[in-house]
């Protein structure tokens, strides 16, 4: 066996620890490092992704509850108002007849029970005071309906006037049919 001076054990010693010291750091210390630089990094990131999908989820059974409340409502109604019928009156009340070009009906299904009741009406020729009257009636009217789609462009034929595309909609139970324009 080889004998060591005090000397040499000495540095042989410090050797051992230093080469475990660069070991330990290299297999342990440095990987644990850059993990917490990336962590730094990606948390934040995901933070915000769960803020914009907890705002999705609450977006989200807002208007699934709305959609809950609005079969309800139409559920709930004893006796079934026609769309069709009702906005031939609000246009004769408002005394929009002459402006209406063409006024479309069909049904769209909506879920088990229940569809969509669509009214596509053209008005031509109206003006802006004549327009959002029409709109308030129908917004104030006894149906359960909104005004989904309103396209407004100039009119071609008379100057200073508008022509108008309404698309209305309204729940119903699916069972009953209505005549189509």
């Amino acid at each position: 066996m080889i004998r060591l001076t005090r000397r040499e054990k000495s540095l042989a010693v410090v050797l051992a620890v230093l080469t475990a010291g660069w070991s330990f750091f290299v297999m342990v210390v440095q990987p644990a490092n850059q993990r917490i630089k990336t962590l730094e990094r990606v948390i934040p990131q995901k933070q915000a992704e769960l803020r914009k999908l907890r705002a999705t989820a609450r977006a989200y059974t807002t208007l699934r509850s709305d959609l809950a409340r609005l079969h309800e409502q139409a559920a709930s109604r004893e006796e079934a108002v026609e769309l069709l019928p009702l906005l031939e009156s609000l246009v004769r009340s408002a005394g929009l007849e002459k402006n209406v070009a063409t006024m479309k009906h069909r049904l769209l299904p909506l879920r088990p029970g229940y569809c969509w009741s669509v009214v596509e009406l053209h008005l031509e020729g109206l003006t802006l005071a004549e327009l959002v009257d029409f709109l308030q009636r129908v917004d104030s009217s006894n149906l359960l309906a909104r005004t989904r789609t309103l396209h407004i462009k100039k009119s071609r034929a008379q100057k200073g006037l508008l022509d108008s595309v309404i698309e209305i909609h309204s729940p119903r139970p699916s069972g009953k049919t209505l005549a189509s324009k």
